[in-house]
């Protein structure tokens, strides 16, 4: 499987940052910049957008936890979670087993809409303490 190849056909760059990890990015209508990295194993092909957020404060801590866990039950193809340094992350995987390209294009569709739709929002629960987004 080629990986820069799936990234030329969606007309995205990408880079190799690490053997079997490859890095775009992509800014969304505030021009916010995201990293979206790709990691191959054995069996299976992981997204994830991470950052999707700044650093929660302590003060948003539990109302971030429960809009992402919220949040997950309404996705498709993706869901959010938090790694093991606090950030906010978009996440996805695919089976490698017969993996098309329209798997893969279907995905970053996914996660880049997602991205473009609830990203500032999380933004604002995770660094707002007390706002409440009139999207979740």
């Amino acid at each position: 499987m080629d990986i820069p190849d799936f990234f030329e056909r969606y007309e995205w760059s990408c880079e190799e940052v690490e053997p079997g990890i490859w890095r775009a990015s992509f800014a969304d209508e505030r021009e916010e910049e995201y990293d979206l990295f790709v990691a191959e194993t054995d069996d299976w092909l992981h997204f994830a957008i991470s950052p999707l957020t700044p650093r929660l404060t302590l003060e948003c801590a539990i109302s971030l936890h429960e809009t992402l866990l919220r949040l997950n039950q309404s996705l498709r193809l993706a869901r959010l979670a938090l790694d093991d340094e606090g950030d906010v992350a978009l996440l996805a995987d695919l089976p490698l087993d017969e993996l098309r390209f329209a798997h893969f294009a279907a995905v970053l569709d996914a996660l880049t809409g997602y991205t473009r739709r609830l990203g500032g929002e999380l933004s604002r629960v995770a660094t707002q303490p007390g706002y409440r987004s009139p999207l979740f």
